[in-house]
């Protein structure tokens, strides 16, 4: 009996001991992996998260961030076995990856931060894009919107007019320098722009005039600028080769500091690096304007998902939380010059804060995005980085998504594409 109670005695005092020992080794925090594109959060607030979340849970997390420069490169590193909890990829790479079977649909709370302050505008753009047999799957199903923009052209108005930044054409024309994406998707995007520049007027046309409703006018749209029959893709090469001999290069980061230094004269642009191109010209006194074209443009959208692998589902969900309050929104607008997917009263006043003028001659009514209620923005200038962070309706009515590619589909569009980026 004294042996078994003396037992006893030391399995109690280890038992008593462990939680000790458990919470003294606790420097052995959970490792949080997060891949992003390049100079797309404020790194800062990587560090904030780490003490967010050990202060409201008591776990220690020790997040690992990692970057990819294209879609494509993200989607190839997860295939081949890369691990991570969060990832921010693009519209038509999250349908594709959630098809796939890549990616866990999100788990956040109802009333939490993200569904409370994301825009309705971007709320229905993810909803938009279905699937599935009954269309039980959307962009929505998948991802929490990040940021969001268009695809313009930035150009020198001391040696470009407006005029001619009115049409993605203008691109072809020789006398100007310029630079594309290396990327297959935008580059082909406008290419299809090129090739059905008159079926994309017309349509704009028949909008404007009544002939048409905003539906049937983005449905137009939608068909042109995600078109993958064979005889298209042939055509665009054609166009896209004549275009990549007159340009001055491919680029995927490097062309908003050249339009800075002058090395070019229009800048095919998404609309944050537009904002930073705009932004570094006027430290040097020159003006740079920014322009989406008359036949229609890219509304690109980005959102945080949870990849299949992820074994910190709820962690994940944590930093969506995190990343979608108000403070976290703001920073990372100033830090990245692209515009968040979150709205609210907060993020509104940050927008008047930043480009209202109590007499400005301009109003912009942002209640597309906000919602309802008053959101009208008067300003003093149009066509710089204020239209190209929030551009105005009717801005908006002319741009899609790029929609998912089937496996035979974007096999051949690749095939197009190795031969312009290439060669």
């Amino acid at each position: 009996m004294k042996i078994k109670n003396k037992i006893l005695s030391i399995i109690l005092s280890l038992a008593l001991t462990l939680p000790l020992i458990s919470v003294t080794g606790c420097s052995d925090a959970v490792t949080f992996r997060i891949s992003n594109c390049e100079d797309y959060i404020d790194e800062d607030l990587l560090d904030e998260f780490e003490d967010y979340y050990e202060e409201k849970t008591g776990t220690k997390v020790k997040v690992e961030y990692a970057t990819f420069g294209t879609l494509e490169e993200l989607y190839t590193n997860i295939k081949r076995g890369d691990e991570y909890d969060v990832i921010c990829p693009s519209d038509y790479m999250i349908e594709k990856m959630a098809r796939e079977g890549m990616l866990k649909p999100l788990s956040l709370d109802a009333n939490g931060t993200y569904n409370t302050n994301v825009s309705p505008f971007i709320k229905s753009t993810l909803e938009s894009v279905t699937w599935g047999e009954n269309n039980e799957y959307s962009l929505a199903t998948y991802a929490a919107g990040y940021m969001w923009g268009t695809l313009g052209l930035v150009y020198n108005d001391n040696k470009v007019s407006s005029v001619e930044m009115q049409s993605w054409s203008s691109l072809w024309d020789s006398k100007y320098k310029f630079t594309i994406k290396n990327s297959m998707r935008d580059t082909y995007f406008i290419g299809l722009a090129k090739h059905f520049k008159n079926e994309l007027l017309l349509a704009k046309q028949s909008y404007e005039s009544g002939a048409i409703t905003l539906e049937a006018y983005r449905a137009l749209l939608s068909a042109y600028f995600n078109n993958s029959e064979t005889d298209v893709i042939n055509a665009v090469e054609a166009e896209l080769q004549s275009l990549k001999t007159k340009s001055w290069g491919l680029e995927v980061d490097s062309g908003k500091n050249d339009i800075v230094l002058g090395n070019i004269d229009i800048y095919f642009a998404w609309s944050g690096d537009a904002v930073y191109a705009m932004d570094e010209a006027e430290e040097d006194g020159v003006t740079l304007r920014y322009e989406v074209p008359e036949e229609g443009s890219n509304l690109w959208l980005d959102g945080w998902c949870i990849p299949a692998t992820s074994t910190n589902e709820d962690i994940a969900n944590e930093f969506i939380e995190f990343v979608s309050g108000a403070d976290a929104v703001k920073r990372n607008m100033d830090y990245i010059g692209y515009v968040s997917c979150i709205a609210g009263s907060e993020i509104y006043d940050y927008v008047i804060d930043n480009y209202g003028a109590q007499d400005g001659q301009y109003e912009v009514d942002l209640g597309y995005f906000f919602g309802n209620g008053n959101y009208v923005v008067k300003t003093d200038t149009l066509g710089r980085q204020f239209s190209a962070q929030y551009p105005s309706k009717e801005v908006i009515d002319r741009c899609v998504l790029m929609n998912y590619f089937n496996d035979t589909a974007n096999e051949k569009i690749t095939t197009m594409w190795t031969k312009i980026s290439v060669a």
